[in-house]
């Protein structure tokens, strides 16, 4: 399999209305802070959240409820003092096991900082109001996250609190501005007092708040499903809701991350592979490699390629196969320029999606065939696909999708009696399996990546 791509073109930003979350008011309140504030929080059952949680609004991120999600105004904590846009709560044996909240995201938010200060002021006072609420002084973590954020932890058993935040730095001479990134809490269960008092927050890392647990290759084939209709499957790939925004590629890279016992999350892999500034236009898979390269050493994983975007013989595709093709069906043959800015997203709005799937699958079945093979030896491995794809060439009932667009999702499984794929879209717990006719899968495919284990 290759390991390099071609050089990328379009961003991935596909965004679905079904799964954003809004809230019925912004003057609503939708008050969090049993999650954070209450002694008895780590003892909180799934049934317990639900019932204390109900009117506040949240989804179940898998079936198994695993984790949760709240999204959308008029979420706080401490009694207001600290507005969220996220928060996402993990159990672990039926109990509640880490918090996750999103106090500032640059995809999510609305609030502007046009200075480095005026980001770090908002920083600070959020750390100082932690250190007052929890009355311990905190000390600087240990540790590092996916990008150069600054971070903050606090203990008070049972819990251990870390506060970080990012930012772009503006380099003058680059041409590069000042961009906030986020600012999160994270919270998590950690035992009893060690004896250390406060001071123990210096030996506490990301990863023991985070619940980091990097998995090693050859146990990933333990989570390949062989059912009884036919589905090899792998039925444990963590669930993130990308929310309202065109962070598809992002969300993507957080469930592999999670998947192989990695706590990065989406946020951080927007700084990382420069998705939009707006934090809607999506991110561009070529970035998102590069990126996901440079991270390689520090989380011990490999970033691949199973198939790589060729631009010259796409375009040499539909200049020769697809044209004969579209001629003999009486489909529209695709024109562009020879020079100059081609505009790929232009060219498949023009496609018909049937045409495109005959020319590669009937009339490229080499191609065909090995589209097959990289799906079942990397399913077969327990690894799964990222899958670039062109969304709206062909129906899908599930999305209510205008027009063409780049999308990123995970193929998850095969069946070969059926002839389909089973993929997934980080769109929240009703997307988290989904079939699709192999031939059809064929057709929508741009490109594949893969993240494994070093060892």
């Amino acid at each position: 399999m290759n390991t390099r791509p071609q050089h990328w073109i379009v961003a991935l930003a596909l965004v679905t209305t079904s799964q954003a979350q809004t809230s019925r008011a912004p003057s609503e309140p939708r008050p969090l802070d049993a999650l954070v504030t209450a002694e008895s929080a780590w003892k909180m059952t799934t049934k317990e959240f639900e019932a204390q949680f109900e009117k506040s609004r949240f989804e179940w991120l898998s079936a198994a409820k695993e984790s949760a999600r709240f999204f959308g105004d008029g979420l706080s904590i401490y009694n207001g003092e600290m507005t969220l846009k996220e928060a996402v709560v993990d159990f672990k044996e039926d109990h509640l096991a880490r918090v996750s909240l999103s106090l500032y995201n640059r995809g999510d938010s609305s609030e502007q900082f046009g200075r480095k200060e005026d980001f770090e002021k908002k920083a600070t006072g959020i750390r100082d109001a932690l250190t007052r609420r929890l009355g311990v002084q905190p000390v600087p973590r240990a540790d590092k996250s996916a990008v150069n954020a600054v971070g903050f932890v606090w203990m008070k058993q049972p819990s251990a609190y870390l506060l970080e935040y990012s930012f772009q730095k503006e380099v003058k001479s680059r041409n590069i501005d000042f961009r906030p990134e986020f600012i999160r809490l994270r919270i998590a269960n950690i035992g009893a007092s060690d004896g250390k008092g406060s001071g123990g927050a210096s030996a506490v890392s990301t990863a023991s708040i985070s619940g980091s647990a990097p998995v090693t290759k050859a146990s990933l084939v333990a989570n390949v499903k062989k059912q009884d209709n036919g589905d090899v499957v792998i039925l444990n790939v963590p669930m993130v809701d990308q929310g309202p925004k065109g962070y598809c590629v992002v969300a993507t890279a957080e469930r592999m991350f999670r998947y192989l016992g990695m706590a990065v999350d989406q946020n951080e892999m927007a700084q990382a592979a420069g998705t939009g500034t707006d934090g809607k236009s999506g991110t561009s898979p070529d970035k998102m490699y590069e990126a996901l390269n440079k991270l390689e050493g520090r989380f011990r994983f490999r970033m691949r390629v199973a198939e790589e975007w060729d631009f010259r013989k796409w375009l040499k595709m539909i200049d020769s196969d697809y044209n004969r093709e579209a001629k003999k069906r009486g489909a529209k043959e695709i024109k562009h320029a020879n020079s100059g800015t081609i505009y790929i997203d232009e060219i498949y709005e023009q496609m018909d999606g049937e045409t495109l799937k005959v020319v590669k699958t009937e009339k490229d079945k080499s191609g065909y065939g090995k589209f097959q093979r990289i799906v079942e030896t990397l399913i077969g491995q327990g690894i799964p696909v990222m899958w670039c794809v062109q969304v709206g060439l062909l129906p899908e009932p599930e999305i209510p999708q205008k027009g063409v667009s780049g999308h990123m999702r995970l193929i998850i499984g095969y069946n070969l009696k059926t002839n389909e794929i089973l993929f997934s879209d980080s769109w929240g717990a009703e997307h988290a399996l989904k079939r699709m006719p192999m031939d059809q899968a064929r057709a929508i495919t741009d490109a594949m990546y893969y993240m494994e284990p070093m060892k």
